[in-house]
């Protein structure tokens, strides 16, 4: 487990978008049962959060409001994949250690590490507007 950008693009190197934004934007990645196991810098900077308490920890106790379940790896590819499309921003919160929470945009990505299947949430500061930049 990683939480360094040097981790996230090694082994990425075929897909574009990940090599293009992991550099310079927050970015989680989890494994299909929504557990968090990758994150950059930008991400630990914007949540207030330590990589140690992010990395391991279920995707859903510090988004709420994603639909990702351990119990339906299938369902939380099949959602990602139907995001990915879009390729759109979508509006969420994150809860902070202290119980308070943060407004950010999350943009959702399938990316393939070898056979296996990982899902990237890139993050921002809420625009004034959606956009389609990710």
């Amino acid at each position: 487990m990683n939480t360094t950008t040097d981790s996230l693009a090694h082994g990425y190197s075929q897909d574009p978008i990940l090599m293009v934004h992991s550099e310079r934007k927050a970015a989680l990645v989890i494994d299909i049962n929504g557990c968090i196991i990758e994150c950059t810098q930008s991400t630990t900077d914007l949540l207030g959060q330590t990589p140690e308490s992010l990395v391991g920890q279920d995707v859903s106790v510090v988004f709420p409001g994603l639909p990702f379940s351990q119990e339906t790896p299938g369902y939380n590819l099949a959602y990602v994949g139907m995001d990915h499309a879009k390729n759109v921003w979508e509006r969420s919160t994150a809860r902070t250690p202290s119980g308070g929470s943060i407004a950010v945009e999350i943009a959702h990505y399938l990316i393939k590490r070898g056979s296996k299947n990982f899902i990237v949430l890139f993050l921002r500061r809420p625009s004034s507007s959606a956009d389609t930049d990710a």
